[in-house]
């Protein structure tokens, strides 16, 4: 089945258009850029967003925008990324409503190949090398190809998720209908990650700290969830960000609390 590509992009990002120039030998069946300002790429659909709209609400107004055109399957694509030649092909084979991409490093090697996702402890881990079971707990978004009416039935991303965890969120309430996502391993990805938005800032650890609460509320109240939520994210923001990105993490956390209310 033809595959739409949309790719949810940040204010005036260097790599949209490599990410597009990439796309143009796959064929796609058309290309939606969403972002505040028209890219002005040829062959390409500018979706436009409010500035300062969330990932997830980017992806919303950019699938929508594609099955309202027609399109059935549309593959999320963030704008750091470049397709290896036949992973559109290869996704387009896929029968299933939700799989995704490998992502690889840029100077080669794994960067991730679907999530596991614990429910008891909400922790999200990426799959370093291709695991040997397709089946996986979650796909990243930066390589996500979905069926657009089950999108629909699924009612979207949910936008409170504004960075970080929206796909895991989305791909949990797909396997709660029924639908397991897929990791399609014959489909190839570069990700340079962090390309477009910093994982190196205060701001940054906010969105980690406020998304993976709400995630871990999602999966149920207790405080294991919330102390595995506090201490995996304080290792990742002093690794990241340093000292200073502490009290911004722990902001998130309790913006976090207060949204899944």
């Amino acid at each position: 089945m033809p595959l739409a590509v949309v790719i949810p992009a940040a204010a005036a990002s260097p790599w949209v258009g490599p990410c597009v120039s990439s796309l143009r030998r796959e064929d796609p069946d058309a290309v939606y850029v969403v972002s505040e300002a028209d890219p002005a790429l040829p062959h390409v659909t500018h979706v436009a967003v409010p500035a300062g709209a969330g990932f997830a609400a980017r992806a919303n107004a950019g699938l929508g925008r594609a099955a309202a055109d027609g399109h059935e399957r549309a593959l999320l694509l963030n704008d750091d990324t470049e397709v290896v030649p036949g992973a559109l092909a290869a996704l387009a084979r896929a029968p299933d409503l939700v799989c995704g991409a490998v992502l690889e490093h840029w100077d080669g090697g794994v960067q991730q190949a679907g999530l596991r996702v614990s429910r008891r402890t909400a922790r999200v881990v990426a799959h370093d090398s291709v695991p040997a079971d397709p089946e996986v707990d979650a796909i990243g978004g930066a390589a996500l190809c979905l069926d657009l009416p089950f999108f629909a039935e699924l009612g979207g991303f949910d936008e409170r998720y504004r960075f970080y965890f929206e796909d895991v969120d989305l791909c949990l309430r797909a396997r709660a209908q029924g639908v397991v996502p897929r990791l399609v391993a014959d489909a190839r990805v570069r990700h340079r990650g962090g390309g477009t938005r910093s994982h190196r800032s205060p701001d940054a650890a906010f969105h980690l700290g406020r998304s993976h609460t709400l995630l871990a509320r999602r999966l149920g109240s207790g405080p294991l969830r919330l102390l595995t939520v506090a201490s995996a994210g304080s290792a990742w923001t002093l690794d990241s960000v340093g000292l200073v990105g502490l009290s911004a993490f722990a902001r998130g956390m309790v913006e976090g609390i207060r949204q899944s209310a």
